[in-house]
């Protein structure tokens, strides 16, 4: 069932299910989260968790997806206190996009288990983890674009393209144990400074 079609009292027992997978992240590995462990923490019961969730796959993705939703919300928040007082952003739109990558790795840094089970649900097969990781994707993206305004699509597109892929190595190697976080954060700043050179 789509959040749309539920009630207030099914999104809101929906969040509370991603709301304890993300507290458990902050503690725990991917791997070793069990069902009963979340339906405990939330509050919903096991048999509920698993007419919203029919899988724990399932469930780590819809989480995902909320703990990204996070900081898009936090960054919306600021673009509307900031319009509202008049504010206006000298940056370059390459300095906006490395603030805006360098935030994202700082989130990552704080909370290592997100960094890992977003390279799980990366690879995943299964068709509801694959469409939660393209909103995922589709909403960091937009978030992208609009610190772009001014770049031509052609090149906006294929910065997205290079950067999310220097991201994505840079998240590999680093929960991998083969680069810093630093090395991680340096890489991807390479990669935004070489693509948007014409723009910084």
């Amino acid at each position: 069932m789509s959040t749309a079609a539920m009630t207030a009292r099914q999104r809101g027992r929906r969040a509370a299910l991603t709301e304890a997978v993300i507290g458990l992240l902050q503690e725990t590995e991917p791997d070793r989260i069990q069902m009963r462990e979340v339906s405990e923490r939330s509050g919903v019961a096991l048999g509920t968790l698993y007419r919203y969730f029919p899988t724990k796959e399932h469930l780590m993705a819809a989480s995902m997806v909320a703990w990204n939703d996070r900081l898009s919300c936090k960054l919306d928040t600021e673009r509307r206190r900031a319009e509202a007082a008049g504010e206006s952003d000298d940056r370059s739109v390459c300095e906006r996009v490395l603030a805006l990558y360098r935030r994202q790795l700082r989130a990552f840094q704080r909370g290592p288990n997100f960094a890992r089970l977003d390279l799980e649900l990366t690879t995943s097969a299964d068709p509801f983890v694959r469409q939660s990781m393209q909103r995922r994707a589709e909403n960091n993206q937009a978030a992208t674009l609009a610190l772009m305004d001014g770049v031509p699509d052609e090149v906006s597109r294929v910065a997205i393209l290079a950067v999310d892929g220097a991201m994505l190595a840079a998240l590999s190697f680093w929960i991998a144990g083969r680069i810093s976080h630093a090395q991680a954060v340096r890489n991807v700043e390479d990669v935004v400074r070489l693509v948007l050179a014409d723009h910084a």
